[in-house]
């Protein structure tokens, strides 16, 4: 890949949709402090031709559009961070083959939505769908109009288990939170089985032996998550919090405060698994804030 690859990369054609990641982005590189690259894929494959279009000529009108696309996006992003620290960068390339590709040198890629359940113009959308689920490093997906960021009043919210994927997006979450002046707020969603009615009375006398038995996991859990983040970030404001339920739904509830939800995803990014998984499928789609998906990488 041709250019200066650094930072934030974030995904620009000048739709909507694309525009409001752009400026997430430029706005989160400023507040994290962090370098921009904006990326334009320039496939041929994409633009429509006549039978007597000829290739040479193909090329140097695509040369034409993707500057002028790029130029577009790196000027809007300027009026929120630094020229200095804004790259640009083309590629002859599907978005989300660029967008992969890309992840390789980034800190983070990103990508726009267009709305409630329907990302980046499908069910999940092929383009934040291939990248969430193949990218090397973390990917965001940008949601609404108006996407908030991390900050003072919109906590970085987080949900972990005692899986590497999910101290490795710990780590992730902990960095941007401490960057972008907000709290962190770690959930460990528990999920109890359903007992018959005699149980309910056990739950007078401190629960059931299966509730007390996941409440304790989930505490052990978050004890080990609060003695990570304190290692590296002992001043971070940080809650930590046991919840029940269905995990992407409890994630979901939180975002509608939250400036960023966090998830891990234990895929490979091969097509053997593909699915990025419940969770973090079900956040993506219904979350009312940004989304950062953290993959948890093969050796």
């Amino acid at each position: 890949m041709e250019g200066n690859v650094r930072g934030i990369v974030v995904g620009y054609d000048a739709s909507p949709g694309s525009e409001t990641a752009l400026m997430w982005a430029a706005d989160a590189a400023k507040r994290q402090g962090r370098p921009l690259t904006v990326l334009h894929s320039g496939e041929p494959a994409a633009f429509p031709v006549e039978p007597a279009y000829s290739a040479e000529r193909l090329a140097e009108d695509l040369a034409e559009v993707s500057h002028g696309i790029l130029q577009d996006g790196v000027d809007k992003a300027a009026t929120v961070l630094d020229r200095s620290e804004i790259s640009a960068v083309s590629v002859d390339l599907t978005p989300a083959a660029a967008l992969v590709e890309a992840s390789e040198k980034a800190d983070f890629v990103v990508t726009g939505s267009r709305g409630r359940g329907r990302v980046a113009g499908g069910l999940l959308g092929s383009v934040s769908y291939a990248v969430t689920a193949h990218a090397r490093c973390p990917a965001i997906v940008v949601r609404g109009e108006t996407p908030v960021h991390p900050d003072a009043d919109h906590k970085v919210v987080i949900g972990v288990d005692d899986s590497l994927p999910s101290q490795r997006a710990l780590e992730v979450a902990a960095d941007v939170a401490a960057r972008s002046g907000a709290g962190l707020h770690v959930v460990r969603v528990g999920h109890l089985v359903s007992a018959p009615g005699w149980a309910y009375a056990e739950s007078e006398k401190g629960g059931t032996r299966h509730s007390r038995s996941v409440t304790d996991e989930a505490q052990r859990t978050l004890d080990a998550a609060k003695e990570q983040v304190s290692r590296s970030h002992p001043d971070l404001p940080l809650e930590t919090e046991i919840l029940y339920g269905d995990p992407g739904d409890v994630l979901t509830t939180l975002g509608a405060k939250a400036g960023l939800i966090v998830v891990g995803s234990r895929g490979r990014g091969g097509f053997a698994g593909l699915l990025l998984g419940s969770v973090s499928h079900k956040v993506i789609h219904r979350a009312e804030c940004p989304v950062m998906v953290v993959r948890g990488l093969e050796e």
